[in-house]
């Protein structure tokens, strides 16, 4: 009889998570027999947290705010992306090592190709320097843009982004949401929660244009409010990161089983 496998999905707050409605998912088309729970950690007892969760027989963790750069600090053995963006999504252990991987970037770029989004000699903005900025910006230098430009309100904030990845600073630039741009993004990327938060984003009056791509990280039944911004501008070519959150999923899991699922699941059937 195959052993029952244990996942689960650790953040604060996390009962918002649709992970564990994601990987049933797969496991059901697979034929696998998984548990997957939504389990709610604080910054200050992740390394204990994580541990006992090891010891009680889990195989593999996801972790999402604010952990993950916890993660990075607690995982013995680091993926090349893992490191290059300071931030672990997936953690597992194996002969007493624990492993971390980062496939928030990889689950973006599969998703902008699965939308036929191509990001070669592009210029590209993510508006927001934090942690979901950091994750994607090494998958997005690998498929050869023009230029990635970083907006975001605290420019100190911004410009310690960019020193993060100071052996791509030619092809990194910066600005500060009140300045006016000097060039024209296009496509831009929104990393920022503020929509989701209801706080107001400040942007350059310039940035919004009809023939960009829009692609928010965040996600909601309805258009989130950055996409609600777009579709006022005229922009007609826009998307939330649903997509991405399932790719990433499916990164993970196989990962942890060794097995591909299908990553064509609706909106509908999560939300």
């Amino acid at each position: 009889m195959t052993e029952l496998k244990k996942f689960a999905v650790i953040g604060s707050p996390i009962d918002h998570s649709l992970s564990p409605k994601i990987h049933s998912i797969f496991a059901k088309e697979l034929g696998i027999e998984i548990t997957y729970e939504a389990i709610n950690v604080e910054p200050q007892h992740f390394d204990s947290s994580v541990t006992r969760l090891f010891e009680e027989g889990y195989a593999g963790l996801n972790v999402t705010l604010p952990l993950k750069e916890l993660a990075f600090k607690l995982a013995d053995e680091l993926s090349d992306d893992s490191n290059l963006s300071g931030s672990v999504n997936t953690l597992w252990k194996e002969e007493g090592i624990i492993y971390g991987d980062s496939t928030d970037g990889k689950g973006l770029i599969r998703d902008l190709q699965e939308k036929k989004i191509n990001l070669k000699n592009k210029e590209i903005v993510i508006l927001g320097a934090g942690g979901s900025a950091k994750a994607i910006i090494p998958s997005l230098l690998k498929e050869d843009p023009q230029r990635i430009s970083i907006g975001n309100r605290t420019i100190s904030k911004a410009e310690e982004l960019l020193e993060s990845f100071s052996s791509f600073r030619d092809r990194m630039n910066l600005f500060q949401m009140t300045d006016n741009l000097n060039f024209k993004p296009e496509i831009l990327i929104n990393s920022t929660s503020a929509g989701i938060k209801n706080q107001s984003l400040e942007l350059p009056e310039d940035i919004l244009t009809k023939d960009m791509c829009i692609y928010d990280l965040s996600y909601s039944f309805e258009d989130t409010p950055f996409l609600k911004l777009a579709k006022s501008k005229g922009i007609e070519n826009y998307h939330d990161g649903i997509g991405m959150l399932i790719h990433q999923a499916a990164l993970s899991f196989k990962i942890w089983t060794g097995q591909v699922p299908n990553s064509s699941i609706s909106k509908d059937e999560l939300l």
